[in-house]
């Protein structure tokens, strides 16, 4: 069976599921949704500062969101900066 596709919304690129974070929106921050079950609506991110950088930046992640403007990542961005693996597959974005 062939796995999932998603596109990162930060730099577009399509990979296996396995291979991005997902996210998701918790009154008004995003969190890590690492067992990718979390309800509501969710977004895909390489596990990369510049991703989300320019997730944020281009204000995809609202829009993928459905999330007011003024969305609160700091949460997100300090555990992407651990340089810890979130999942056994994870891959920086080029």
């Amino acid at each position: 069976m062939a796995k999932p596709i998603r596109t990162c919304v930060g730099c577009r690129q399509r990979e296996p599921q396995t291979k991005l974070i997902r996210v998701v929106l918790s009154d008004n921050q995003v969190i890590l949704d690492l067992t990718q079950t979390a309800a509501g609506r969710g977004a895909y991110l390489h596990q990369d500062l510049e991703c989300i950088n320019l997730a944020v930046t281009r204000k995809v992640l609202n829009r993928a969101l459905k999330a007011p403007s003024n969305l609160d990542v700091t949460d997100l961005v300090e555990r992407i900066s651990t340089k810890s693996p979130l999942q056994p597959e994870n891959r920086e974005c080029k």
